[in-house]
């Protein structure tokens, strides 16, 4: 079975154009390493799971290359709350992790690799719980959804959260936020057509 895709494979197997391929990697979107030539190579477990994450089809060429639940990466204090959070999301099939803000949620991002992010922020500005994934390269593409009080959500927004809920959620809130945030990062990351492009005036 294959292991590694060049970019052309790659993108014959998402559906978009060579040059999107390289520019998502470019973005470390998609993960891939250079052979000592030179040449970009994707792992086959990296494209299967780039694909789960944004929604798409995964073809039977990448069946059982990776997990198919999305996986969610919650951060908060330990406690009563953050177990709700955690009990939500993987009653709505998501794989779940849970970590302190800081160096364990920074380790456990990179063991982990998730697909959102969930905190819950100490003040309005996000604290570390934000700026640490916001500022780490890996991280800064993931979407990130922000749990606190109603009154913060502005304030987070502009500290760079994808969505909010208002603590506590009530049930089902996380994890149909979670799905939107996820759902608006995959849209952002489909390529226009060339039809779209010239009707909203964007040059080719």
């Amino acid at each position: 079975m294959q292991r590694f895709y060049t970019t052309f494979e790659a993108a014959r197997l998402l559906g978009v154009s060579l040059p999107t391929v390289v520019n998502w990697i470019k973005a470390r979107r998609l993960k891939a390493h250079r052979t000592p030539g030179g040449h970009r190579r994707i792992a086959r477990e990296d494209l299967a799971g780039f694909m789960v994450r944004h929604g798409m089809p995964v073809p039977g060429e990448l069946s059982g290359a990776v997990e198919g639940r999305r996986k969610a990466l919650v951060v908060a204090g330990p406690g009563p709350a953050r177990e709700g959070m955690v009990r939500q999301l993987v009653a709505a099939g998501y794989a779940v992790e849970q970590a302190s803000p800081g160096f364990a949620a920074g380790a456990a991002a990179a063991r982990f690799a998730p697909d959102v992010l969930v905190v819950q922020p100490e003040g309005p500005d996000g604290g570390d719980a934000v700026r640490g994934p916001r500022s780490d390269r890996e991280l800064a593409e993931v979407p990130l959804v922000a749990v606190g009080p109603r009154t913060w959500q502005d304030p987070l927004a502009a500290a760079g959260c994808t969505a909010f809920v208002v603590a506590p959620p009530l049930a089902g809130a996380l994890a149909g936020e979670v799905e939107r945030a996820l759902t608006s990062v995959a849209k952002a990351d489909t390529p226009k057509s060339p039809r779209t492009a010239r009707k909203r005036g964007v040059r080719r």
